[in-house]
């Protein structure tokens, strides 16, 4: 029995540890907060300036543990007040959120930038949402709202990379078909039938779309052109 404990002990930290080893990107957004890798930000490294108290909530949350004052903490999210952090509580590794005033302060234009990509992100996300595509948005952006492009054309010239998405659009088309049921009464039922409705052709220079035309469909001409922010590189 006592050869057999250090193994099922074993066995019992192989199960605990990897539930405790979670990244930030399995965590619940607080409403409000701006992630770091939500916009593709790379971590930052900042210092507590006080003894900082962490908890699972920016406010009214769990106490989690304390981080010691000039304790290096990588910068998860942010909200008004607080910000979520990785680092060294005195109970042991700790991830959550604690008071703006215990950490080093972040550049005003950090944090403007931050805000910026942040509503740009919500915007795409929307368009995204309704597979549509506007001016400014990225290749991998239009690649989510659109899909796959059917034909890619590119360029490459002094003023820099050029490239040509065509996507075939369609639209659903009501079809009446007649049959039999099982009980030999003649049925007639609506059916629809995706069937090619146009083309769009989307533009790219420097990895931001800069056209679309539509052609080959119906095209309303008194429709806005969509644009959204272009995105910015944010360093700190």
């Amino acid at each position: 029995m006592h050869l057999l404990y250090p193994t099922v002990k074993a066995l019992l930290l192989a199960l605990v540890i990897p539930t405790l080893a979670f990244s930030a990107s399995s965590l619940l957004r607080e409403p409000g907060s701006i992630y770091l890798e939500d916009i593709s930000v790379k971590s930052l490294r900042i210092n507590t300036t006080s003894d900082a108290a962490v908890s699972s909530k920016p406010a009214e949350g769990q106490f989690l543990g304390t981080i010691k004052k000039g304790s290096p903490v990588e910068l998860i999210a942010v909200s008004d007040t607080s910000y979520r952090v990785r680092g060294q509580a005195t109970q042991g590794g700790v991830v959550g959120w604690v008071d703006a005033k215990s950490l080093t302060p972040l550049k005003p234009e950090f944090l403007d930038s931050l805000r910026q990509n942040a509503k740009r992100k919500a915007e795409v996300g929307a368009l995204i949402a309704k597979n549509e595509v506007a001016l400014n948005m990225k290749p991998e952006e239009v690649a989510a709202s659109l899909g796959k492009a059917q034909k890619k054309t590119s360029k490459l010239d002094a003023q820099g990379r050029k490239e040509v998405w065509e996507f075939v659009r369609y639209a659903r088309v009501p079809q009446e078909t007649t049959a039999y049921d099982q009980a030999g009464r003649l049925v007639t039922n609506t059916v629809y039938v995706k069937v090619p409705s146009g083309k769009l052709i989307v533009t790219f220079e420097n990895n931001l779309v800069t056209s679309l035309e539509q052609s080959e469909g119906n095209t309303d001409v008194q429709a806005p052109v969509r644009q959204v922010a272009v995105p910015i590189v944010v360093t700190y």
